[in-house]
């Protein structure tokens, strides 16, 4: 019997330093019993495999991350001129490969992107009853995000919302059709993920966006196949349970939201930093 279009099974992709891997297997738990999905995919380094297949279990696929993007890896990101860009490099790294993984695997023109420090806390569909992508709405505005936007695409986006929401479902066809875009305006020969990295717009050391970058992108092209949701979800999880949260923490967590972010503190507070900078520099326009 087919599942019904709400219910339909996705392969659940995540890139996962060693570092985050008890978070991840944490997440992995809760993936498998609040959401439809066939089998969790992991990007990380090959060397440690090993560590990730007896966390995991031997049902997941581990993809080595210097194999999925030809010519592509944190060390030859480096060569980016910008400033305060050393600490960079991974942080868009694993963006670009949630997005490659829209060339892996042909039975299947969906897949969704998950955090890896992510953890679902009650029962998740991503399809509407007629089969639309239902695609989580947020809050968050960083202005880099979309001078990127319109340096790779040769157009500002309309912004009403953000997608970051540490997770995305995505169409494989459409996010191919969007990184042919990118590669056909952006000049030279270099592939769609060095054309993106050569022309980010803004300041600071956050310049692109994989959710605010799709999530436009298909609210602009295919708006007939997606539905923007509103869900009450937590991203600073590890401030009020730590990030080792007990099952009586999530379950406490769980009456309240659907799912909560257990990110590292300084990242928190680091993103809301730059909000209030953000915020500061709107104001400031104002008064000119």
């Amino acid at each position: 019997m087919t599942a019904p279009a709400a219910q339909r099974p996705l392969d659940i992709v995540a890139a996962c330093l060693k570092r985050d891997l008890p978070l991840l297997a944490l997440a992995n738990q809760h993936l498998r019993r609040f959401t439809p999905m066939k089998r969790l995919h992991v990007i990380t380094a090959r060397q440690d495999f090993p560590h990730f297949r007896n966390a995991l279990g031997e049902d997941i696929a581990l993809l080595d991350e210097n194999e999925m993007i030809s010519g592509v890896t944190v060390k030859a990101l480096k060569v980016i001129p910008l400033a305060r860009f050393s600490q960079g490099p991974g942080w868009y790294f694993q963006q670009l490969l949630k997005f490659q993984f829209a060339f892996c695997l042909t039975d299947d023109d969906y897949y969704l992107i998950w955090d890896a420090d992510t953890v679902p806390l009650r029962p998740l569909e991503f399809f509407d009853a007629e089969g639309r992508m239902l695609l989580t709405k947020a809050e968050e505005f960083h202005v880099p995000y979309f001078q990127t936007y319109k340096n790779i695409l040769g157009r500002p986006a309309t912004r009403e919302f953000s997608f970051i929401a540490q997770h995305m479902v995505i169409q494989k066809s459409v996010l191919r059709g969007m990184l042919a875009e990118i590669e056909s305006h952006c000049a030279g020969n270099e592939s769609w993920a060095w054309k993106i990295m050569r022309n980010l717009g803004g300041e600071g050391s956050n310049r692109f966006s994989e959710y605010e970058t799709y999530g436009h992108y298909i609210k602009e092209k295919h708006p007939e196949r997606v539905v923007f949701r509103e869900l009450p979800w937590l991203r600073r999880g590890a401030s009020e349970c730590g990030r080792n949260p007990s099952p009586q923490a999530l379950a406490r967590l769980g009456e309240k939201y659907f799912y909560a972010s257990f990110e590292e503190s300084e990242r928190v507070y680091r993103r809301t930093g730059r909000k209030v900078r953000d915020l500061l520099r709107r104001v400031g326009r104002l008064f000119r």
